[in-house]
């Protein structure tokens, strides 16, 4: 009997359509920074903490995130989440005070928190292990298409109108796709009404056979490799976030361009992130369970784009080709990475295990805007971005020195067989 296929073209698309509006609304305040930036009269460090204070709130919920989501229901926490920060996506662009400002992000990073560990329950109750790669990687390319979308369309709605309706708008898609997870959306194919039999059927069995190793919260906090994990990924979130959120700063810089040219040149170094995030995918797959080296040289070839990119000087077209180059290597490596994670602790500790990883790593999202934002003295955000490349560096070395000699345990390689139906 023909499976059916209700997990990828359903609860996969929306759960993609969400993360992709997620990532556009913690980012799109980058774009609007410069401007905000005058309305307010803000420092470059004032502005570093503007940028970092959704990660306030988003490293705070990460873990209970995910317990909630797993005792109680990951379809309604999602749904909530989704309400409220879309509510304070559109509040961004109205708060009167810079205090306002930072209490909005706060609250925006608190709801979204909670999105990723909840994910992570959807995925171990709609797609097998051996799926289960391919849809996360899916998931993940709305990092970079995130910002291919925004980054242009909020220029055009800044330029055409002003930040103000930029945040509304942009709010307004998060709310939608919530009330349709509400109709379309399951915690688990067992409470699907749409999902064919045969693959309620499917999946069940799958899902049966690979939760089968028992393991404890305190399993994953005794594990040195999550440890380990947890510093490589601070360090390269500390470059990605900055990366993205002062990209826009740095263009104006450099370009000296109108707000909506900024947006479409911004989003330059998306595509080929995107690309390459699919490509890096492939190769990963195809060298099985050590994934370091997939890995390993995109953070490599990120760190060094940005390195350079201080000594570069003053060159719209130069500096351009380096930041492609550093978007190609900062995004590169998400899906293996999380793939790689994943194999290091059986899968009833992957919700723990991973939400501890995105925990530590976020904090990345605070440090580096700040780090910047201080370091862009004279107003030169070049001056930070070598910062940022300095921590992808320490990353790689940790991947190529200390995390490509870990061995995968046994239980992440076995692999259920295929269920006649």
């Amino acid at each position: 009997m023909k499976v059916g296929r209700s997990r990828w073209l359903r609860i996969l698309v929306l759960l993609f359509l969400m993360y992709l509006f997620a990532f556009v609304d913690r980012s799109n305040i980058g774009m609007a920074a410069p401007t905000m930036v005058k309305s307010f009269g803000l420092t470059s460090t004032a502005t570093g903490v503007l940028l970092s204070a959704f990660f306030w709130g988003y490293v705070i919920t990460q873990i209970p995130g995910g317990w909630i989501a797993a005792r109680f229901s990951a379809k309604y926490v999602i749904i909530c989440a989704v309400a409220v920060w879309g509510v304070m996506s559109i509040l961004t662009g109205w708060m009167p005070t810079f205090g306002g400002l930072l209490a909005v992000r706060f609250i925006m990073g608190l709801a979204e928190g909670v999105v990723w560990p909840a994910f992570s329950v959807i995925f171990v109750n709609w797609f097998p292990d051996d799926e289960r790669g391919r849809a996360i990687s899916f998931s993940e390319m709305s990092l970079p298409l995130s910002s291919l979308i925004m980054s242009p369309l909020a220029g055009w709605m800044i330029h055409t109108w002003n930040y103000h309706v930029m945040f509304v708008l942009q709010g307004l898609p998060p709310l939608i796709l919530g009330a349709l997870f509400v109709w379309l959306g399951s915690d688990s194919p067992d409470k699907d009404r749409y999902i064919s039999e045969s693959e309620r059927a499917f999946l069940q069995q799958h899902r049966t056979r690979q939760s089968q190793t028992s393991g404890t919260l305190l399993d994953v906090l005794a594990n040195y490799r999550i440890w380990v994990l947890c510093v490589i990924y601070f360090l390269w979130i500390t470059g990605m976030y900055s990366f993205g959120l002062w990209l826009p700063s740095l263009v104006t810089q450099l370009s000296k361009s109108g707000i909506e040219a900024v947006g479409f040149i911004s989003a330059i170094p998306f595509v080929l992130a995107a690309v390459s995030m699919y490509l890096n995918g492939i190769w990963s797959d195809r060298r099985g369970s050590n994934r370091a080296l997939p890995v390993a040289i995109p953070l490599l070839i990120g760190g060094l784009a940005l390195v350079i990119e201080r000594f570069v000087g003053v060159n719209i077209v130069v500096n351009m080709i380096i930041l492609v180059v550093a978007g190609i290597g900062i995004y590169a490596a998400f899906g293996p990475w999380w793939a790689w994670c994943m194999s290091f602790v059986p899968s009833n500790q992957a919700g723990a295990a991973m939400g501890l990883v995105n925990l530590v790593g976020n904090f990345g999202g605070i440090v580096g805007p700040i780090v910047v934002g201080v370091a862009a003295h004279g107003e030169n955000v070049i001056n930070g971005f070598y910062i940022l490349g300095i921590a992808m560096l320490l990353a790689f070395v940790m991947v190529a020195t200390i995390a490509s000699r870990f061995r995968v345990p046994n239980h992440a390689v076995e692999i259920s067989e295929p269920t006649a139906h």
